[in-house]
């Protein structure tokens, strides 16, 4: 049972890919939310040159933090790596993620069995998002009704 994929770009500045973010995706992972099917790690010199490598040629000690990954299935192209590199900031680095999101495959299931089905399946871009909640909340402050976690009658 698979669900949506999605490619998660993580850029940091300078040459390496920091782990501070593992424990949160080793959460996520062990709670069932997502599995994490692909890991690339591309940098951007500050002459503009990308260069990428993938989990496999980490040295052992710098791959153990990767063992939440289900497995490497090799689904990032080079012209995906090109077109993501093209993105990153010069002197930068970036983790690239394949992201198996299970809850939306365990809904869809469950929806299969009520009867339903799922019919689209749409990511709403980072900036509309952000956008859309900053109006939200912003309505919701001018309308009197208070904030996040404010009771309302």
């Amino acid at each position: 049972m698979t669900g949506p994929l999605d490619v998660v770009v993580i850029e940091f500045p300078g040459d390496r890919f920091k782990g501070e973010i593992i424990p949160c995706l080793t959460e996520a992972v062990e709670h069932g939310a997502i599995r994490v099917i692909d890991v690339t790690f591309i940098r951007k010199d500050s002459a503009g040159t990308v260069t990428s490598y993938e989990l496999a040629e980490l040295e052992e000690h710098e791959a153990v933090s990767f063992d939440l990954v289900d497995a490497t299935m090799g689904l990032l192209s080079v012209a995906d790596i090109d077109q993501i590199g093209a993105w990153l900031a010069p002197d930068s680095s970036a983790a690239l993620l394949v992201v198996d999101h299970c809850w939306a495959a365990e809904l869809e299931q469950a929806a299969l069995g009520a009867g339903g089905r799922f019919i689209e399946h749409q990511r709403v871009t980072p900036e509309v998002a952000k956008a859309a909640l900053a109006d939200a909340r912003t309505s919701t402050f001018r309308s009197g009704r208070g904030g996040p976690g404010e009771g309302h009658s």
